[in-house]
């Protein structure tokens, strides 16, 4: 598949990693405006209280709609600040605008940097282990929350 990719010509690999960051931040505002439009008692309520939330909220409320394009430039945050603007209703023409800006950005890191990272690490043995390490530490963490939901759940 890196093949694939890599011989596309440039603004097409730009174009779909654009496409996917409009998609993904899209996807999440409107995940959003469902929380608040009386989807309290789905999966996607407890989103509010996490910690990861309260972080976003901050973010938006210190940086307003500039918070959405700098979104695309952190990790772990992003979706949570393009919840929270859903949740804020932020006007659909701004954030449009605030995510085509932020979908820029993170085409432009993924179609350069990106791409070589996860070249070199799909095809050297250290990028192998470095995946097998990161599925191993996702799964041990699910199996421990999920033994604590558990026991919690008995006590």
């Amino acid at each position: 598949m890196l093949e694939r990719i890599h011989s596309l010509p440039y603004p097409w690999v730009f174009l779909f990693f654009w496409c996917l960051a409009m998609m993904r931040s899209h996807t999440m505002y409107w995940i959003g405006r469902g929380i608040t439009a009386g989807t309290a008692r789905s999966r996607w309520a407890s989103l509010i209280d996490s910690p990861m939330y309260a972080r976003a909220q901050s973010w938006s409320a210190r940086w307003g709609v500039l918070a959405v394009p700098m979104s695309f430039l952190t990790v772990g945050l992003q979706s949570f600040i393009q919840i929270s603007t859903g949740v804020a209703r932020m006007p659909l023409r701004r954030y449009v605008a605030a995510t085509a800006v932020g979908a820029v950005a993170w085409a432009a890191v993924y179609t350069t940097i990106g791409m070589a990272i996860l070249t070199a690490w799909l095809t050297g043995p250290v990028g192998r282990v470095v995946i097998v390490l990161v599925i191993a530490a996702l799964v041990l963490t699910v199996v421990i929350r999920r033994h604590r939901t558990v026991r919690d759940d008995q006590d």
